[in-house]
């Protein structure tokens, strides 16, 4: 199933860092939405609920979104793979 990935972090967030390495590790392909860099992305993630960084926003291709806020492997896990 294709899913799109969206994860919002922040240059200087350690578990940012991880999650996008992580991802590239299981080869799922996501979007690097840097907050510090874009104000309408910090939007985006306030919207979201975000406190803190990661926030990852799952589109399923049936619809269904999802987001995982912090570096959450057992949930990315779960809805990734």
């Amino acid at each position: 199933m294709a899913h799109t990935v969206i994860i919002y972090t922040q240059t200087t967030c350690g578990p940012c860092q991880e999650e996008k390495m992580w991802l590239t590790q299981q080869q799922i392909p996501f979007e690097d939405r840097d907050i510090r860099k874009n104000d309408t992305y910090f939007q985006e993630a306030i919207t979201l609920g975000a406190s803190m960084t990661p926030v990852t926003h799952i589109k399923k291709e049936n619809g269904e979104e999802i987001v995982v806020h912090g570096f959450d492997k057992e949930e990315l896990t779960k809805h990734l793979l």
